[in-house]
């Protein structure tokens, strides 16, 4: 008799092979490769799901400009809104797969006020719950372009209450410093930052203001 030689670990998941089970190393070959072409599958999924999903809002925005054009430019722009969230310095925003950054935010629904809309994108753009706490104004858009809609945007200053950041078909929430939002945040939205710091240096003119006159 002899000692039978020491088990073989061979993976940080301590997964033991040894002569008694030579079909183990087999399993963990084919569980490996059967997850690296569940992780390729899910990723070309998700591109592709992208890439439908703009598909189809430029669709719409085609089918609405040809509508408009039909009725002599008599259609209003389409009504939405952005929320700007502030915290240490740091501002939330989404990064789009095509890239840039932008604030939560989007078109109102019907039956929706502003604030219903703003409370509403933002948890299924950032999985966040918000409170609204000013409104800062507006910012609009006049499209030159079949394939966008000219908008009329409502912006909101707000606070987040409780939630965790998740990322959704808009793109990947995240947290980024001023300096950082200036060179990457989208073409599209600088008219809504831009109105933003002029809130923002109009609040520090009234707190001096206020704090003299007291």
């Amino acid at each position: 008799m002899y000692d039978k030689p020491p088990n073989l670990i061979v993976s940080r998941d301590a997964i033991i092979i040894s002569r008694n089970c030579p079909s183990l190393l087999l399993n963990l070959f084919f569980a490996r490769t059967m997850s690296k072409t569940t992780k390729r599958l899910v990723e070309r999924s998700s591109v592709v799901i992208n890439l439908l999903y703009r598909l189809l809002k430029r669709s719409v925005s085609i089918f609405f400009n040809i509508l408009n054009f039909l009725l002599a430019g008599n259609l209003p722009p389409f009504g939405s809104v952005a929320v700007i969230v502030q915290d240490q310095g740091r501002y939330l925003v989404v990064e789009r797969p095509e890239g840039g950054l932008v604030f939560p935010g989007g078109f109102m629904r019907w039956k929706e006020n502003p604030v219903q809309t703003a409370l509403r994108e933002c948890m299924e753009e950032t999985g966040l719950e918000l409170k609204v706490d000013d409104l800062i104004g507006y910012s609009s858009n006049v499209s030159n372009r079949i394939t966008r809609m000219s908008t009329l945007t409502i912006i909101f200053y707000a606070e987040v209450v409780s939630g965790e950041l998740k990322p959704s078909i808009e793109g990947r929430a995240t947290w980024c410093d001023e300096a950082e939002l200036l060179v990457k945040i989208h073409p599209l939205q600088r008219g809504v930052f831009d109105r933003f710091l002029l809130y923002r240096e109009q609040s520090r003119h009234l707190k001096r203001f206020q704090g003299n006159s007291e």
